[in-house]
């Protein structure tokens, strides 16, 4: 049996539209038969990737960047290397690698837009690659900068620049994988799932028209400078992903830096509670953490969005106590139907009455860093025990 850590939050957040369509409105879904507020796995996802750096949970050079703009990035990565190139020159080597490494292929020169290094064309498709990977990359394109295309020839130096695009030194990249169609040796197959946050009733969307005031308009000039409308929606969400040790430990076989599974595994959980889309927050300032957050290791993870298939409906107004307890209500039961009798459970909440069926079974802890810290010991211990099981 393998080791996941399962967490699952309830998080209300206020008037907002931290993630919408192609026609600007708030991502629903139907589920229950109403519609329901919906934020995409990948909005969530972008924004855990964001909170590592701005929390300093993990050391910059240990991260990646998703962008077309790879080419200028190792360009720029080259001529620190390299100053006898010109900006041009450098772009043009680092095109030639990126290329042979990846597959990915320069835009036409009609699209090409400036990077940080004059005239690097942008790639056609979107790349996830390590800080780590383009200083490696750069190393090996200076290394044969006279002459790149007989570098590459060399079987030896056509094999290391492919291993480097390659390679998983990289957290995020360990953590939230890749898949680039142009090259399948360098798709990785995530150890994090993340579910689509959704609302846990039914959640009408609001129109708000606004104006904008002309500050230099004349005294007697009452008019609006402009006007317009946006929607939004205040939902209480469900939130759950899951984080798998033992593809966690290999995706991490790579990595040449200071963290093990369990400080990542601190940050993951970190990063889960902390960020949020930032989607119009200048408009609505919606940073909110959640209400419940339970963290717990077991071999078998459930998403619990069941307990909300029926949509939370009170009469006094409010959502998040009646969610509380039908969540609790409902782990409790699955686990006595389908749980694993192994599972470690802890809790934080700030609405102890609600989850009060969960305080016998999951250890209350009294902060985010409590329970980051002993869930991922949990989850990094186990881990080491089923690796080496099956080295037996």
């Amino acid at each position: 049996m393998t080791i996941h850590l399962a967490l699952h939050a309830l998080h209300t957040l206020p008037p907002s539209n931290v993630n919408r369509d192609e026609l600007g409105s708030p991502k629903t879904a139907l589920y229950g038969g109403v519609p329901r507020a919906r934020v995409s796995s990948q909005s969530w996802k972008r924004a855990m990737r964001t909170r590592f750096s701005t929390a300093d949970l993990i050391p910059a050079q240990d991260l990646s960047a998703r962008t077309r703009q790879g080419i200028g990035q190792l360009a720029t990565a080259i001529a620190e290397r390299c100053p006898g190139l010109d900006g041009g020159q450098a772009a043009e080597l680092a095109e030639t690698v990126l290329t042979f490494a990846t597959g990915a292929s320069a835009d036409t020169a009609s699209a090409r837009r400036k990077t940080t290094v004059a005239n690097a064309p942008v790639t056609r498709e979107i790349l996830f690659l390590g800080l780590r990977q383009i200083d490696r990359l750069a190393e090996l394109a200076a290394e044969g900068a006279d002459d790149i295309a007989a570098f590459l020839k060399k079987k030896a130096n056509a094999t290391a620049v492919k291993d480097a695009a390659a390679s998983r030194d990289a957290v995020d990249l360990a953590l939230f994988g890749r898949m680039i169609a142009t090259g399948d040796d360098l798709t990785l197959d995530a150890s994090v799932q993340v579910a689509h946050a959704l609302a846990v009733h039914r959640t009408p969307t609001e129109v708000d028209f606004f104006t904008a005031v002309d500050d230099l308009a004349a005294a007697d000039d009452n008019s609006a400078g402009m006007v317009g409308q946006r929607e939004f929606l205040s939902p209480t969400l469900y939130r759950h992903a899951v984080l798998t040790g033992p593809d966690l430990a290999a995706n991490l076989s790579d990595y040449a830096g200071a963290m093990d599974v369990r400080q990542v595994t601190t940050a993951f959980i970190r990063v889960f509670a902390e960020a949020v889309p930032s989607g119009h927050i200048t408009s609505y300032a919606h940073t909110t953490r959640p209400d419940v957050l339970i963290a717990t290791v077991t071999g078998n993870p459930l998403n619990h969005v069941g307990a909300f298939e029926t949509p939370i409906e009170t009469e006094a107004g409010g959502h998040l106590t009646a969610a509380a307890a039908r969540l609790a209500e409902h782990i409790m039961l699955t686990d006595t139907a389908y749980g694993d009798p192994t599972a470690r459970s802890w809790l934080l909440t700030l609405n102890p009455h609600a989850t009060a069926p969960l305080h016998s079974t999951a250890t209350r802890v009294d902060s985010l860093a409590a329970l980051a810290d002993q869930a991922a010991a949990e989850l990094s211990q186990r881990t080491r025990e089923n690796t080496l099981r099956e080295q037996v």
